[in-house]
């Protein structure tokens, strides 16, 4: 069973197709044929339902897929795990929610950029769901997101850093601290609905029998509070410790939900990837930034 065999199978469990699969390698559609049936005859077992015009992965080929990635993930990391000096360095592609550029993310850059030289780490930026997609196919080795409301593959794993809790956002010098008085007297700056973080306000404003009178939806978090602090309305918000510092000198704060609503913060990745020991560097210090530990 070669190395490259196992590339050519998970490049067509990610990307779909033989004919994609192709592509991406830059090989033809009949050499990708080829070598997974030589692939299947090796092992005595189809990895394909070949019905219709894009064979599916069968059983037997989802567990060939899951072990190849770990086999091919263990070969890449040799290298960096025999480094006789203990450097650490190379790329680290991160992916990260907007609202983390403008929490801990920075300052724990900053920290690594002077303790490790060779270290150079590349940020995309977009939301959770977006981002567990491309950590799934291996566009990203690591995202920073909030909590998935749903269990998480046994091949990857979700770990957090911090907790940030909600507050119900007014214009600066607002008098009534009362939640339900604020959405009677306010528009509702509702952050996308379908996001996590919005689905989480949806359902509390729910299980409060909080009925918005008038709603705007905005797909940005930083948005939404642009617009309250225009005079617009109110919005619900996580904030974390830098940003709840300066969100009170610019609104009138109320924390939201009976107990207050809050979300976790965490690192997605795959169980098993080569750049492991970069992730977790970057994910011990965000621990330490937010005090993650003493706090739980």
């Amino acid at each position: 069973m070669s190395l490259r065999n196992l590339q050519i199978l998970t490049a067509v469990a990610r990307k779909g197709s033989f004919a994609a699969a192709a592509d991406y390698l830059g090989l033809t559609q009949s050499a990708i044929s080829l070598q997974i049936k030589n692939l299947e005859e090796e092992l005595g077992v189809q990895l394909f339902e070949r019905v219709g015009r894009s064979p599916k992965l069968n059983a037997n080929g989802r567990l060939v897929v899951e072990r190849a990635e770990e086999i091919l993930a263990i070969y890449e990391g040799i290298k960096g795990e025999l480094n006789p000096s203990g450097n650490i360095g190379g790329v680290l592609i991160l992916g990260v929610v907007p609202t983390v550029l403008t929490g801990p993310l920075p300052s724990v850059m900053g920290r690594l950029r002077k303790q490790y030289e060779n270290l150079n780490i590349r940020l995309l930026s977009g939301l959770s769901v977006e981002l567990f997609g491309k950590v799934e196919d291996a566009e990203l080795d690591a995202a920073l997101t909030t909590e998935p409301p749903f269990s998480v593959p046994p091949q990857y794993e979700w770990r957090p850093y911090d907790v940030e809790p909600f507050f119900a956002a007014a214009p600066k010098g607002t008098e009534t601290s009362n939640v339900e008085e604020l959405f009677r007297s306010f528009t509702f700056v509702r952050f996308d609905k379908t996001a996590w973080a919005g689905a989480m306000v949806n359902g509390q404003l729910m299980a409060q029998n909080i009925y918005p009178r008038d709603v705007l939806e905005i797909d940005s978090l930083e948005a939404t509070l642009s617009l309250v602090e225009q005079g617009l309305g109110i919005a619900v918000v996580p904030l974390n410790k830098k940003r709840l510092k300066h969100a009170e000198n610019q609104f009138s704060l109320t924390k939201f939900g009976s107990p207050q609503l809050t979300r976790r913060v965490g690192m997605y990745q795959r169980r098993h990837h080569p750049r492991k020991v970069l992730t977790e560097l970057v994910l011990s210090e965000l621990r330490q930034e937010c005090d993650y530990i003493n706090n739980t």
